[in-house]
């Protein structure tokens, strides 16, 4: 089953060019996954009542083994 995730990007001066903004996605994405290889972003959406891009990429499921237990 896939987990997706998104990201809010506030567009600025940098960001203007859907180059920029997928850069910024996939990094973004990386570093909320703590993983290495940029994750595949699957949608980048403007919402200009907001004035905000969301991107949604596929997140890698956790395993069992890998939750940490309290207690």
């Amino acid at each position: 089953m896939k987990m997706l995730k998104a990201l809010v990007i506030v567009p600025n001066e940098q960001t203007k060019e859907i180059g920029a903004l997928l850069a910024v996605a996939r990094a973004e994405a990386r570093k909320r996954e703590h993983i290495e290889k940029n994750p595949p972003i699957l949608a980048l959406r403007f919402f200009p009542e907001l004035d905000v891009y969301v991107a949604v990429y596929e997140a890698q499921e956790i395993q069992k083994s890998e939750v940490k237990r309290s207690g």
